[in-house]
Parts: C-alpha cells; sequence; structure tokens
C-alpha cells in the first residue's frame, strides 16, 4: 500500500444509487484534479477510475436501488489525491478480482483491473460495506502547496 497522508480533507458526497448522480461525482473530481495541479491525462485517469467505482457501486454494492447511498469522500494531501468510494453492498469475490486473461472475453469485470492501471494504488476494504480506496499521487513540482486551508471543505456545488 502505497501512503499517502488522508487527513486533509475535502469534500464528501452522499448520493442515491442513481446512475445519473455520477454527472456530480464528475464534477467534483474536476474541482479535485485541479486543486491538485493533475494534468488533463492524469484527470482523465483520475475521472476514469472515480466513475468506475461509483458504477460499480451504484450497480452491485445498492441493495434497496435507489433508496440505498453511496458516499464518495476526497483527501487532497501534498503527496496524493485520495478518493474513497463506499457502498452498503455485501462486496464481490476473489473471483471477480481478477483481471481478465489474455484474449477473454466476457461482459463486465474489467472494473478493478482498468482502475488498478489508471491509479498509482487501490485498495478494497470490506467492513459495513465495500470501500474503494484509490490514489493518484501528485507530482511536487507541479502540485500547489497544500495549506491548511485545504483541509477546511470547499463548497465546490450549489
Amino acid at each position: 500500500m502505497m501512503r499517502c497522508d488522508a487527513q486533509y480533507y475535502w469534500c464528501r458526497l452522499d448520493i442515491s444509487s442513481r446512475p445519473e448522480n455520477a454527472a456530480v461525482v464528475r464534477r467534483a473530481v474536476e474541482r479535485i484534479a485541479i486543486e491538485a495541479g493533475l494534468t488533463p491525462a492524469e484527470t482523465d485517469d483520475l475521472d476514469l477510475a472515480v466513475t468506475e467505482a461509483c458504477a460499480n457501486a451504484i450497480r452491485h454494492g445498492s441493495p434497496e436501488k435507489e433508496r440505498s447511498t453511496v458516499r464518495v469522500t476526497f483527501f487532497l494531501a501534498p503527496e496524493c489525491v485520495l478518493v474513497e468510494v463506499h457502498d452498503q453492498g455485501p462486496g464481490f469475490t476473489e473471483g471477480s478480482r481478477r483481471a481478465p486473461a489474455a484474449g477473454e472475453l466476457r461482459e463486465g469485470g474489467y472494473g478493478l483491473h482498468i482502475m488498478r492501471q489508471l491509479m498509482d494504488d487501490v485498495e478494497i476494504i470490506w467492513h459495513r460495506g465495500t470501500t474503494v480506496r484509490l490514489v493518484k499521487q501528485r507530482v511536487p513540482e507541479r502540485a500547489p502547496s497544500v495549506s491548511g486551508a485545504a483541509a477546511e471543505p470547499i463548497p465546490a456545488f450549489a
């Protein structure tokens, strides 16, 4: 597990488990990517990984479907951006976590593999639901400094 000091809380979104709510999460990803000084390519990687984690949480981790909630928490630390996507579902099996074999065609099952390719670290935590923790390292020369203000939530959404 790569170290990322997650003491720098940025914002939290609690969304109902509806696919259209992914747009709200994407706006938050764009905002934190700007704050973090990520390149457009890094922003795209973060956006795709977070969107995939949210889609999985909505599709598989919502026992009461639209009445269930997916929590997305963003942290901005000097060394990284950390995003946690938490749902209330039971998790998934070890078999569904493996990367598809070369030439293997199957419907679905690529999300975790894609997240691992795009992020610097991906961790799955099973405790009172499932949490997918995604880490994207920041390049120190490009990243703006994080001051005490970064520990405060930024009103990004009205």
